[in-house]
């Protein structure tokens, strides 16, 4: 038993990434990134990052306990230089580049996907109204992001 507290210990010491929203109700969403269905509610920030540090140490229990391995969170990126062919902020470069890991594309194609569908009269904005992700232990990952079409004045989300 002491071995597995130990282990959750030091589990629960490492930057895993938090990722907190809004949800239809406007309660509070909290998960860990690299704990997969490691979810808590509150009905604001600090209570749903309260209940999901509960959840995260009952998360890590029963996969110590179950002799399953744990994820770790990934080492974070060296910041990208900030440039391909026009000069942008390097947040903006990271946001871009996350974007294209996860849509598995490179950040040339991504981007020329992004610039192709605003030509074409696509607009791209956040939900109104929406509690922005936000991530702790790093830097935030792109928000998700929902196209809207001038078609028949339809919005698409």
């Amino acid at each position: 038993m002491n071995k597995t507290v130990k282990n959750v210990a030091h589990y629960m010491t490492l930057p895993y990434t938090t990722v907190l929203r809004r949800d239809e109700d406007d309660d509070v969403i909290a998960r860990v990134e690299e704990l997969p269905g490691c979810v808590a509610h509150g009905s604001d920030e600090a209570e749903a990052i309260g209940n999901l540090r509960e959840m995260q140490k009952l998360w890590l229990e029963d996969c110590v306990e179950t002799g399953q391995v744990v994820p770790v969170p990934a080492p974070e990126s060296v910041l990208p230089s900030g440039k391909w062919v026009q000069r942008v902020p390097r947040s903006l470069h990271r946001r871009l580049a996350q974007m294209a890991k996860h849509e598995n594309v490179s950040l040339n194609q991504l981007v020329t996907s992004l610039l192709a569908q605003a030509a074409g009269g696509d607009v791209w904005e956040k939900p109104a109204g929406s509690l922005p992700e936000r991530h702790f232990a790093r830097e935030a990952a792109p928000p998700r992001l929902h196209g809207l079409s001038r078609k028949n004045g339809e919005r698409r989300r």
